[in-house]
């Protein structure tokens, strides 16, 4: 069964679950506030009902034979007035007196415990005409009289009850008109809150169709700006793969025209080696396109590449393949220090820099690396012969080689720092000291445990 599309929508959400808030707010609030109205009413209404049977009740007195006599009745013309709803009784051991008001009728006598306020029990029941009253009762000793004495005292509860009821419904309403407020108040909240998010998807809609390069994260509010950030982030990542591809591209085409000449100048003079000719440049073609194919693979910003690891398997690949020249090898690396990125760049770039190291020192090739923030810094520098400050932006374009005699396709360095463009970071070249040249390779990295 499809889901309805509104209820996907963030807005909607809001104002559903607010709304939901909001009367569940407003149920509660007016239940309690009905219910405070109520305790409140009642306990003024039981205070003159007590201060009521106090005044009867000293009116109850001894006859001298153990019975009960009045001393007279209240002075209230309610008790006099016949079916006033307002009655008082007095009982002991057979004897009652009642107030004129109660004419032929009685008052309901509950059992008792004593509960309440100062001894006295209040109870609801039913009386004269259809009556709600509300009674408040007693048991005292009066001297002179063996068996206790009942006091009762009543009033018409019903228009008291009906005015709760009242105020229960006007709460009701307050509290459905503050919720339909609030509502009113969340409606604007969620598409003002809201808006940032249509003006982000604009903004996307800009970069989507060519208006615009990037987000300008200034303009978002400040809960919105770090995604701003973040997708300007994945932004240029991408148009620095896009650019990696094309500088891959460019140089596997530039690498594969000398091999290519080769083989058509030996086919024009028809040289008799061309069988050799041609295996030993389609050796060449194939390595040109494994490695420019590794190249031209998007940068993996997830993988953690521990440095040490890549340093010691590459120099002692080196160890190997220079070993006829004694060279030494300077390692100077934090172990817990690790490159944000895959391991088969960071080998691709420290092997480039180490072996073009290894080919101009003269004695001592020297790796070190320092963190700071979240920029890995990695140096790698010799003892030869060093390169002038003025060539140094030199090497590093593409094919440019400051000694034709030394072997190599002049791409090393160029590729390098594509390499580490890609992560964002770069290729630094700078006199090592007295003489050689220093490499310094700036990357995303950071730290983890050390074993």
């Amino acid at each position: 069964m499809a889901r309805n599309p509104k209820s996907r929508s963030l807005r909607t959400r809001l104002v559903l679950s607010g709304l939901a808030g909001m009367l569940l707010s407003a149920v509660v609030v007016a239940a309690l506030l009905g219910a405070a109205f109520e305790r409140s009413v009642l306990a003024a209404f039981d205070r003159r009902l007590a201060d009521d049977l106090l005044t009867v009740a000293g009116l109850v007195t001894a006859d001298g034979r153990d019975r009960v006599r009045m001393r007279g009745e209240p002075l209230d013309s309610r008790y006099a007035r016949a079916l006033s709803g307002h009655y008082w009784r007095v009982s002991a051991d057979g004897q009652a007196f009642r107030s004129t008001s109660l004419w032929d009728s009685d008052l309901p006598q509950p059992a008792m415990p004593v509960v309440g306020q100062v001894g006295i029990a209040y109870v609801n029941g039913p009386g004269p005409l259809d009556q709600t009253l509300r009674i408040a009762s007693r048991e005292i000793d009066v001297p002179g009289v063996a068996a206790p004495v009942r006091i009762s005292v009543a009033s018409d509860v019903g228009e008291t009850l009906a005015d709760v009821a009242r105020f229960r419904v006007m709460a009701g309403v307050a509290g459905a008109l503050v919720a339909a407020a609030l509502l009113a108040a969340l409606l604007a909240q969620a598409t003002f809150g809201l808006r940032p998010l249509r003006e982000i998807t604009q903004a996307l809609e800009a970069l989507r169709s060519g208006r615009a390069r990037k987000l300008q994260s200034a303009r978002f509010p400040r809960e919105i700006r770090p995604l701003a950030d973040e997708l300007n982030a994945v932004l240029e990542h991408n148009d620095r793969m896009v650019e990696r591809a094309r500088t891959g591209a460019g140089d596997l085409a530039h690498a594969l025209k000398t091999p290519l000449s080769v083989m058509l100048a030996a086919a024009d003079r028809g040289d008799a080696n061309l069988g050799t000719i041609v295996a030993d440049q389609v050796v060449r073609i194939r390595e040109n396109v494994d490695r420019h194919l590794a190249v031209s693979v998007p940068a993996d910003r997830q993988s953690r590449t521990r440095l040490t690891d890549v340093v010691q398997a590459v120099v002692a690949m080196l160890s190997s393949v220079h070993g006829d020249r004694s060279l030494v090898f300077d390692v100077d690396l934090a172990p817990e220090l690790e490159f944000h990125g895959s391991r088969a760049d960071l080998e691709d770039m420290l092997g480039n820099l180490l072996d073009n190291a290894c080919k101009w020192a003269r004695r001592t090739v020297r790796v070190s690396a320092t963190l700071d923030g979240g920029e890995l810094a990695v140096a790698v520098s010799d003892d030869g012969p060093g390169v002038p400050e003025a060539a140094l932006s030199t090497i590093l374009q593409r094919g440019k080689r400051l000694d034709e005699a030394t072997p190599g396709s002049g791409l090393g360095l160029a590729i390098v720092s594509a390499l580490a463009d890609s992560y964002g970071g770069r290729l630094e070249l700078s006199p090592a000291g007295e003489s050689g040249l220093r490499a310094t390779l700036v990357l995303p990295g950071g730290r983890t445990a050390a074993d």
